[in-house]
């Protein structure tokens, strides 16, 4: 499969961040979605069809730790990158809850790193030619 068929969710508070990951990911050939906060991020699951959800710790509103319960119960089967600023640690309570996500990292991490760990979770072994 391509990266051209595969739609990916952004749910980032940060706008800055937020062009980073849209001009990125679309020059990959990916569908870029995106959302300010935890409620749009919900809206936007439950709108359109989404193979990966990369998603930011700590938003306005509905955060992550309000939204696990829900992903892991509406959407058990999505795959979910955190990305965060904070909170390293919780990495092993997520686990401790049952809480079922592919990677964590902390900010500021390289598109680059994140784009290879999408790659990955999407099993796309190549990039597309743009």
């Amino acid at each position: 499969m391509n990266s051209s068929d595969f739609t990916i969710l952004f749910a980032e508070d940060n706008e800055e961040i937020q062009k980073l990951y849209k001009k990125n990911f679309e020059k990959e050939g990916f569908k870029v979605l995106q959302a300010e906060h935890g409620a749009r991020a919900m809206a936007e699951l439950r709108e359109n069809k989404v193979d990966l959800l990369v998603m930011d710790l700590e938003m306005p509103g509905m955060n992550t730790l309000e939204l696990f319960p829900i992903l892991k119960k509406d959407f058990s089967k999505l795959p979910v990158i955190i990305v965060s600023g904070h909170y390293a640690d919780l990495n092993q309570e997520f686990e401790n809850k049952g809480f079922n996500y592919k990677a964590f990292f902390n900010k500021p991490i390289s598109v680059g790193v994140l784009r290879d760990k999408v790659r990955e979770i999407l099993k796309i072994d190549s990039p597309q030619k743009i």
